[in-house]
């Protein structure tokens, strides 16, 4: 696991600058400890920071090929790299390390472009390529399928400047940090920003499954692996479902336990996790190392006790983290690690976590993904109630919301109502609008209320209008099958996984995700969607998982509700905090900055203070932004 970066300067006839690539470099320290490594070489240039987990001794990078003519960086972890190696030593490559890397640059050579499809695993590599001469260089950036790696650049018409990170891509100076309203506006309606785009214009991501070409006669952008293309709801072999699950869940863990290096897991207290460390357990020799971490206050906010149940079961080295963060610290980092806003509160304990996990091991497996996977987040269960209500005439609408607003007044059924009041307000709208009404993030109407719309681009899309192009390859499908479509497409990667790398590199540590293992997610990706969510009323979630490993999981698991972590951002806000959000989101200070609506964001902090309602996700949302602000505009 590393950082990565590079600039090629591919009109104009200028140099790459050594001290610039070294500049943009350092900035990624966290990312790989252990190692460093710059070439450049006239109008281009590659650098790297490595966390060594494979070939320790002999894994520097840049890697070269036998000619001197093509060079590679890479970030992450390569699970069929023996196998590749075997194959092309066969074709007359030599190796001169046994890193992963070098198999890449090797494939590279033999098949080009398209041997990256080829890949088992999570990545973003760079490869120079000068075998058409010094004065001819070819730049290939290339990330993994899911988008598990992060990879920025920025494109000016004459030179592309890349890394892992944006504060890289920033770091070479020349790169603009004016703001992209329409990116801001998106934030708002997910709490992350969506690829291609970053909180900045001059800069975008590579999306997953994609290779960037930049050479003298400019940058092209190619899907080299499609979710749309893997995702039917007819399967071939519904007979074999459970033991092929079952087989690929096994394989997806042992290839991540290929280890030179002290490794252990992340646990919770739900499902996902407990099967990564239930099959970890019973393919190992000895215990799991497994880390745990709980917030001090109501069950809600505490998973310690449900993983204590597990480690127990599986006999697991058990560590626990009691957490009484400071929440104000906490932010500023994360705002750092980040680079731009990302309003994912669980990324906190993440963070603790690592931090902890890294004083013992320098890798770990997570439960990360099984839901989008298996199907076990409650909004696929919407999606089907939702299909039914819609066949009810709209007078059932005037009846059933005033009753849901009524019940609000009463504390203990606000849970209830608001739920209630969610769920017919979205019922009725279009699938990339119903997501987006299923999330706690700003809806349509608080966005335009703040203000936010009034400097987008007149040509921008709204975030439903966003959600609706991306599912349109997904037409045929069952509504669930669409929601969990946009999950796989923009949640998963610039949600989920992004708040893993960063939150895991922050601490220096690797995470692997084997419920996101290429070929587990292919052949889930096959199963109709009622069979992934089941048909029985409150029947546990994911039941093609829990069949797959019911002779390995605890009954506590088997049978158990779907555990989300709630990390108590309600209470922080009303208690500890309160003080901070108020300072951060003062009238003053959202005048000063001139994008939203200050009377709105106090409103809205009232609001939430008084109890009225829990507005904590957004709150965090701008909070997190206007600390970004301060820090980077």
């Amino acid at each position: 696991m590393c950082g990565i970066v590079g600039v090629i300067e591919y009109r104009g006839g200028r140099t790459v600058d050594p001290a610039t690539l070294e500049r943009m470099n350092t900035t990624l320290v966290h990312r790989g400890p252990d190692d460093a490594g710059a070439w450049s070489d006239g109008a281009v240039g590659i650098a790297m920071r490595r966390l060594s987990i494979v070939d320790l001794s002999g894994g520097h990078q840049p890697i070269e090929n036998e000619a001197g003519d093509c060079r590679i960086v890479f970030n992450g972890e390569i699970y069929n790299h023996r196998v590749l190696r075997e194959e092309l030593e066969r074709r007359g490559h030599r190796f001169r390390t046994s890193s992963d890397t070098e198999a890449i640059l090797h494939l590279y050579e033999e098949e080009g472009v398209a041997g990256i499809a080829r890949l088992d695993g999570m990545f973003a590599l760079a490869i120079v390529d000068q075998r058409k001469g010094r004065d001819r260089p070819r730049l290939v950036l290339a990330r993994d399928r899911l988008g598990k790696k992060p990879l920025f650049y920025a494109d000016d018409g004459r030179r592309l400047v890349f890394g892992s990170e944006l504060k890289a891509v920033l770091a070479h100076g020349d790169v603009s940090r004016a703001l992209d309203h329409e990116a801001l506006r998106h934030y708002l309606g997910l709490l992350v920003v969506p690829e291609p785009f970053s909180i900045f214009r001059a800069v975008r991501k590579l999306p997953g499954g994609s290779t960037l070409t930049c050479d003298g006669s400019g940058t092209r952008v190619e899907r080299y692996w499609r979710h749309e293309e893997i995702v039917s709801e007819g399967d071939a072999d519904p007979s074999r479902l459970t033991s092929d699950v079952r087989a690929l869940l096994f394989a997806a863990v042992e290839k991540r336990l290929d280890l030179e290096v002290p490794f252990g897991a992340f646990l919770s207290g739900g499902l996902d996790s407990g099967a990564v460390v239930g099959i970890m357990s019973r393919v190992l020799d000895r215990p799991v190392k497994t880390f745990s971490i709980g917030f001090e206050g109501p069950a809600s906010h505490n998973e310690l006790p449900g993983a204590a149940l597990t480690a127990r079961h599986f006999k697991t080295e058990h560590h626990e983290l009691l957490a009484r963060p400071d929440v104000v610290s906490l932010i500023h980092e994360l705002v750092a690690y980040a680079d731009e806003p990302l309003a994912i509160s669980s990324s906190i304990p993440l963070l603790l976590l690592a931090r902890e996990a890294r004083k013992q091991v320098k890798v770990v497996l997570t439960g990360d993904g099984g839901d989008e996977v298996f199907g076990g987040y409650a909004h696929y269960r919407f999606e089907r109630w939702a299909a039914s209500w819609r066949r009810i005439p709209r007078f059932a609408d005037r009846v059933l919301l005033p009753a849901a607003r009524a019940a609000h007044r009463i504390r203990s059924a606000r849970r209830v109502s608001g739920r209630i009041e969610r769920f017919v307000q979205n019922g009725r709208r279009s699938p990339g609008a119903r997501r987006l009404g299923w999330a706690s993030a700003f809806s349509e109407a608080e966005v335009r209320a703040l203000g936010a719309l009034t400097f987008a681009p007149a040509d921008g899309s709204t975030t439903a209008q966003l959600l609706e192009s991306r599912l349109e390859p997904y037409r045929t499908l069952s509504a669930e099958a669409q929601s969990n479509a946009l999950d796989m497409r923009v949640w998963l990667p610039d949600e989920m996984l992004a708040k893993v790398d960063r939150a895991t590199m922050a601490a220096s540590i690797e995470a692997r995700a084997p419920l996101l293992d290429d070929a587990l997610v292919a052949r889930l990706a096959s199963v109709p969607f009622a069979r992934k969510i089941g048909t029985r009323p409150g029947a546990p979630s994911k039941p093609i998982l829990r069949e797959a490993l019911r002779d390995l999981l605890p009954a506590h698991l088997l049978g158990g509700r779907k555990w989300g972590f709630n990390v108590p951002l309600d209470d922080w806000f009303r208690g500890g905090a309160a003080s901070f959000a108020a300072e951060v989101l003062s009238p003053e200070r959202i005048s000063r900055r001139g994008l939203f609506d200050p009377a709105e964001v106090s409103r809205l902090l009232s609001a939430h203070r008084t109890g009225t309602v829990n507005a904590s996700n957004r709150l965090f949302a701008l909070i997190v932004f206007e600390v970004w602000a301060d820090r980077y505009l």
